[in-house]
C-alpha cells in the first residue's frame, strides 16, 4: 500500500510539473508570436516623413487587416506601441490580438461606442508579467517615471492627439465606478486630480481625455486584486 501511495504521489508530481511546463512554454510562444506580429505591424503601417497631407499611420492598410482597429497608442521610451481595437462588448479582445488570433496577451481595446469622439475614452489592457500591453501603468505612481513619460501619442483616422498625463492612482474597480457614476465632465476632472498619487501642475485640460486602465498587483504578489491602475491624460489635437 505504501508503495502504491508513493507511486501515485510521484505520478501526480510529474503531471503537475508537465502542466506547469506546458503553460510556461505556451505563454512564451504566445508572447513571442505577439511581439513579432506587433513589430511587423509597426514596420508596415508607420509612414516615414509624413506630411500634412499624409498621416503618420497607413490607415488603409490597417483597416484591411481588421476593421476593429480604430486608433493607435504610442508612449515614446516605453514598449507601449499598439493598435487600439473597438470591442463590441463581449470582451473578445481581452484574449485575442489584432489579427483575431487567440492570445493571452489580448489587445489594447475600448468598449466605448464613440471612442475619441465624446469627452472621455476608456482604454483597457492586460497587466502582463512579460512586460507587454499595459503592464507599466503601475510605474506611473512613481514621480520620476511619470514626468519622464508624461506624453501619450494617439493616432486616429480622423486626427492625431498628444495626451498629457495629469493623474495616476490605484483604486478598487467598484469603488471607482461608484465615485464617478454621477459626475459630469468638470466634476470628473476635479476627482481625477484629487485622486492622483502625484501632484501634476500646469496641465491645460481640454474637452477630451483618455483613461488607461489595467489590473493592479498592489496588494498581491501572485495575482491581480480588485484594484485597477488608472492613468488619465488630456488630449490636445495636433493634426
Amino acid at each position: 500500500m505504501k508503495k502504491i501511495i508513493i507511486t501515485i504521489f510521484i505520478i501526480i508530481c510529474i503531471i503537475v510539473l508537465f502542466v506547469i511546463w506546458y503553460l510556461l512554454i505556451k505563454d512564451y510562444f504566445e508572447y513571442d508570436s505577439n511581439n513579432k506580429d506587433i513589430e511587423e505591424l509597426v514596420d508596415e503601417v508607420f509612414i516615414d516623413n509624413p506630411t500634412e497631407e499624409k498621416n503618420k499611420i497607413d490607415w488603409k492598410h490597417l483597416k484591411s487587416i481588421n476593421e476593429d482597429i480604430i486608433a493607435w497608442i504610442e508612449i515614446e521610451g516605453t514598449q507601449i506601441n499598439y493598435p487600439i481595437l473597438k470591442d463590441n462588448g463581449n470582451l473578445y479582445y481581452l484574449k485575442h490580438n489584432y489579427l483575431k488570433k487567440y492570445n493571452s496577451n489580448g489587445s489594447i481595446f475600448t468598449l466605448d461606442k464613440q471612442p475619441f469622439e465624446k469627452d472621455e475614452t476608456l482604454l483597457y489592457g492586460h497587466n502582463m508579467r512579460n512586460s507587454t500591453m499595459f503592464s507599466l501603468l503601475g510605474d506611473y505612481l512613481d514621480k520620476d517615471f511619470l514626468f519622464a513619460h508624461q506624453k501619450i501619442n494617439i493616432y486616429t483616422p480622423i486626427c492625431n492627439y498628444e495626451g498629457i498625463i495629469f493623474s495616476a492612482y490605484s483604486i478598487g474597480i467598484e469603488k471607482e465606478k461608484s465615485n464617478i457614476s454621477n459626475l459630469n465632465y468638470e466634476e470628473k476632472i476635479k476627482y481625477y486630480k484629487n485622486s492622483s498619487k502625484i501632484q501634476v501642475n500646469d496641465v491645460n485640460i481640454t474637452d477630451k481625455i483618455i483613461k488607461l486602465s489595467t489590473c493592479s498587483y498592489l496588494n498581491s504578489k501572485t495575482s491581480p486584486t480588485d484594484q485597477r491602475y488608472y492613468i488619465i491624460a488630456t488630449l490636445n489635437k495636433i493634426s
